[in-house]
């Protein structure tokens, strides 16, 4: 017989408000951050904020009822895919990365594809993961646990792609290293890359373990110490990923990034060549 139950405990009242305001604030500083410099990218970390809000409002519905369906789907979803929109940013800025640091010859992946891969792979894990909780709530025990594997097969992919991320970023820091030490006396280069590696490197570092604790949370059963205990969503999910936003907030990755109408700029210092040429040719 199997020992499947929505929550094993009620959930608490005060967590999930806690939980609004400070990812309702985190959602608003950076969609003022987003006004303010124009990158686009900042939207997916807003989105990201926003789902962990909708995910917590829904749980304070568990709250009042710890056997109604409808809360507990709409916080199992939402919480868990919060954090698949921030991995998305985390994958973007890698290609972007790799541009500012002139560097697309070094990393074995090209930043236009770095980027393709890594936010499909993020896509199919979203897809998979929402499958999988809306399975969950079919009020069906049988498809509630078919749905659990879903959601376990969708965080085992979110892990792995965050894995092959890490390496790929590795061995590019590596490779633009050895690169920078031969070419530094005759080429200047910008520490930019540098630091975006290591905003992602900390904000990767917090999303990965947030995965991996999901991952082990549902792999070990509903009826595990992990998920019977609601302590250890707070503390092995959400303060990860209040960290991670504050982090990204503060260190602000996206500055380093060139603004959106590059191709722009660089176009107008090929005019500017171009009059210089001319004007050099009219003299002599």
């Amino acid at each position: 017989m199997f020992d499947w139950e929505m929550y094993r405990y009620i959930p608490s009242l005060t967590g999930p408000i806690v939980s609004i305001i400070i990812f309702s604030i985190l959602a608003a500083l950076h969609l003022w951050q987003l006004l303010n410099t124009k990158k686009k990218i900042i939207v997916w970390i807003v989105v990201g904020a926003i789902c962990e809000v909708v995910g917590y409002a829904a749980r304070i519905g568990s709250h009042h009822d710890n056997t109604s369906w409808a809360p507990f789907i709409v916080q199992g979803v939402f919480i868990l895919i919060g954090p698949l929109f921030i991995a998305a940013t985390i994958y973007m800025m890698l290609g972007r990365t790799i541009r500012v640091a002139g560097g697309e010859d070094v990393s074995i992946i090209k930043p236009s594809w770095c980027t393709r891969i890594f936010v499909c792979a993020d896509v199919s894990t979203l897809i998979i993961q929402v499958t999988g909780s809306s399975i969950m709530g079919s009020m069906k025990l049988n498809l509630a646990i078919a749905g659990e594997k879903i959601v376990i097969a969708g965080l085992a992919l979110q892990v792995a792609t965050f894995v092959v991320f890490i390496i790929v970023a590795v061995d590019f820091h590596i490779r633009m290293n050895k690169r920078t030490k031969t070419h530094t006396s005759t080429v200047p280069v910008s520490s930019k890359w540098r630091r975006m590696l290591w905003i992602l490197y900390s904000v990767s570092s917090l999303v990965l373990t947030r995965c991996i604790f999901r991952l082990i949370e549902y792999a070990m059963g509903n009826a595990s110490y992990l998920i019977a205990h609601e302590w250890t969503l707070y503390v092995f999910d959400t303060s990860l990923m209040v960290s991670a936003l504050i982090l990204l907030l503060i260190l602000q990755p996206t500055k380093y990034v060139p603004q959106e109408n590059q191709k722009l700029g660089s176009s107008s210092t090929e005019e500017t060549a171009m009059a210089q040429n001319k004007e050099d040719y009219s003299r002599s």
